[in-house]
């Protein structure tokens, strides 16, 4: 649920950027005062399992419309929330300004839709459902999942409600727009809780001890030797051979500005760089390579997987920096 620039309006977009640009602010000073030893390492493996996750559309059965993961109770759950909201960040900022997926000014939108309430709102959630249910594997799975599913929900609904706030007293039929959003979400959702549970449970399996089920401690080396290289290379293997096979129906949000006309308050943007998760084929090349869109597309999958990892690992690297160098100041 990339929001374009235009359905939204500029005071919202202020006023969301703001909150999203507070609230990453603050996650960062929060890791400098308590990083944990995987959580620079494994940023860049969430965030490129993400990124590479998105480009999947799945189709929702009885209606011409996909959804993707957003990933952010997923990134929270493995790293906690405020680097779960930095993962998402760096795969937003990705797929703003390398791919043109969401507009510029609604950036901060996005950042809050998936960022702040996916991987916080979703963590809250998520912690308030495994302490009640006591800390056990199937605790955090069923966390997960109901966790996934809410945040999903609650993300449309919130996008309904910045569009109350842009657009009042218009011709726009509102409720009819809310109910779409809440209808199409609540089929996405379900496919997001599929996801993040499967995923949960096999990383449980695999890694307990990224869930503090056990005291088992485990090196930075370690930790990115075993996981961030071997996630990345799961993560590249979803962008090059799965991403061609995504879904062309379009998703929740799309869909439901279909339906209701609002699609034509988009505003439509020069790439960046690239559009559409494609590279376009050089003219000396033009139709001389076959199956160059299929080619290009997990290209462009390859590129934002690797581009999203080192972004990560790149900010994560500076928020441990800042953190080690404040340990030795004291």
């Amino acid at each position: 649920m990339h929001i374009a620039d235009g359905l939204l309006s500029s005071e919202v977009c202020i006023a969301t950027g703001v909150i999203s640009a507070g609230v990453v602010g603050y996650g960062i000073r929060k890791l400098n005062q308590s990083i944990a030893t995987k959580t620079v390492p494994l940023t860049g493996m969430v965030a490129a399992i993400i990124f590479a996750g998105q480009m999947i559309n799945f189709p929702l059965i009885g209606a011409p419309v996909s959804g993707h993961l957003l990933g952010g109770v997923l990134a929270a759950v493995i790293l906690g929330p405020w680097a779960g909201c930095l993962a998402l960040t760096a795969v937003l900022l990705v797929q703003c300004f390398l791919f043109s997926d969401g507009g510029f000014l609604s950036l901060g939108a996005n950042i809050l839709h998936m960022g702040v309430v996916g991987s916080i709102g979703g963590y809250a959630i998520y912690s308030t459902i495994r302490h009640f249910l006591g800390n056990t594997p199937k605790s955090i799975v069923i966390g997960s999942v109901i966790a996934s599913w809410l945040t999903v929900m609650a993300s449309a609904a919130l996008f309904c409600i910045e569009f109350s706030f842009s657009f009042q007293n218009t011709e726009y039929d509102f409720s009819r727009l809310f109910t779409l959003m809440i209808t199409f979400h609540s089929l996405i959702g379900i496919g997001e809780s599929i996801i993040t549970g499967l995923l949960v449970s096999y990383i449980l399996k695999q890694r307990p001890d990224l869930f503090e089920l056990d005291q088992t401690t485990v090196s930075s080396s370690q930790i990115f030797t075993r996981l961030s290289i071997s996630g990345l290379v799961f993560a590249l293997s979803i962008a090059a051979f799965l991403s061609p096979l995504a879904s062309g129906n379009p998703d929740g949000l799309e869909a439901a500005a279909e339906i209701t006309g609002i699609n034509h308050l988009e505003q439509t943007k020069e790439a960046f760089v690239f559009a559409e998760y494609s590279i376009p084929l050089p003219d000396f090349l033009s139709g001389k390579l076959e199956n160059w869109e299929w080619i290009s597309i997990s290209l462009a999958g390859i590129l934002g997987t690797v581009s999203v990892f080192c972004i990560s690992i790149f900010l994560g690297s500076l928020t441990g920096k800042q953190n080690e160098e404040c340990a030795e100041g004291i």
